[in-house]
């Protein structure tokens, strides 16, 4: 039988570590961002200043010329260097904020890929740990429950099988484990089934469980559940129904904030076209898995806030063996 040997603990860590270094980039750029703006302004007042007083000078001077052209006794060697010397300190600053802006663009470039890899680099790293984790998780709550034999080696739809008698022995032990792989066969179904393609998303606790987008539609909130019954039952919160409008806009305000455990680059970026969109306009989807039936259902929220099913039954026996069947041809 294989054996999975894995320090579960030290994922977890290094992934909130990632996180973390997210964070703490995103508001240095900021701090950068800032500091560029004020350096760009400096650099525009001292220019428009020395420019003005090039101006001045130079009119001071002509009427300076014309005096002496008429035959009064002025001296106007003090105002021509004076001139010079500004004109001098505008090339300067010209010079200065040439250079300048050469540097800004080469930073802008490294910064945009920065940016990239905080996003979407970054995302998919923690969206493979999140994905990893869960595996483990739902391994270690089999072995627990000695049902190792009956998941060994199975992809995180085979772990149904081993999930569905670990619940019937103890449902409480192997809750987390249930959800998160429940999360994962949703993914599962609605990239396979649907076509749907994930976003990069960082799944916080108490947020989003997925993530999708369509042609025409950037955003596609998801919900998973698995119910020994296969019924809907959603969770109620303090901003409204899971999947709801306003639960949305909620969510999506909290990974707008750096300081909010919700908060990651690709994370702003979703809460961002949700804003865009209106989180009344964003679709919103529920899987429900039945472990025992190995079958999946699929909800859509309607305008009104109910739920309508938009497809029963689907088989993920027939899905895992998609999917080992492309596998095979890699």
């Amino acid at each position: 039988m294989a054996q999975v040997t894995a320090d579960l603990e030290a994922i977890k860590q290094f992934r909130q570590a990632l996180l973390t270094f997210a964070g703490r980039m995103h508001e240095l750029l900021s701090t950068v961002d800032v500091e560029i703006d004020r350096a760009q302004q400096t650099l525009g007042w001292a220019e428009d200043r020395t420019r003005q007083d090039v101006r001045s000078l130079t009119d001071e001077l002509y009427r300076c010329r014309a005096a002496a052209a008429q035959g009064y006794q002025v001296d106007c060697s003090s105002i021509y260097y004076a001139l010079q010397e500004a004109e001098e300190h505008l090339g300067r600053v010209v010079e200065v904020k040439r250079r300048f802006q050469d540097t800004l663009r080469w930073y802008s470039s490294v910064r945009n890929r920065l940016e990239k890899t905080l996003t979407w680099e970054l995302s998919h790293g923690v969206a493979f740990l999140d994905r990893r984790i869960s595996a483990l998780e739902a391994y270690h709550a089999t072995m627990l429950l000695s049902t190792a034999a009956a998941v060994a080696g199975a992809g995180v739809l085979g772990l149904m099988g081993g999930v569905s008698a670990a619940l019937r022995k103890s449902e409480a032990g192997i809750k987390k484990a249930l959800g998160n792989t429940g999360e994962e066969i949703a993914a599962v179904v609605l990239s396979r089934h649907f076509g749907l393609k994930e976003a990069p998303f960082t799944q916080p606790a108490h947020g989003f469980d997925r993530v999708f987008s369509a042609p025409g539609l950037p955003v596609i909130v998801v919900e998973s559940k698995i119910s020994s019954s296969g019924k809907l039952r959603l969770g109620h919160t303090s901003t409204g129904e899971q999947g709801s409008s306003d639960w949305i806009a909620d969510k999506a305000e909290r990974m707008t904030d750096p300081a909010s455990a919700q908060w990651s680059p690709a994370n702003e970026r979703i809460a961002s076209l949700i804003r865009d969109m209106g989180a009344e306009n964003v679709p919103s989807l529920t899987v429900v898995t039945d472990p025992a039936q190995r079958t999946a259902d699929v909800y859509v929220r309607q305008a009104d806030g109910g739920w309508q099913l938009l497809e029963g039954g689907i088989d993920l026996a027939e899905i895992e063996a998609e999917m080992q069947l492309d596998a095979g041809d890699l």
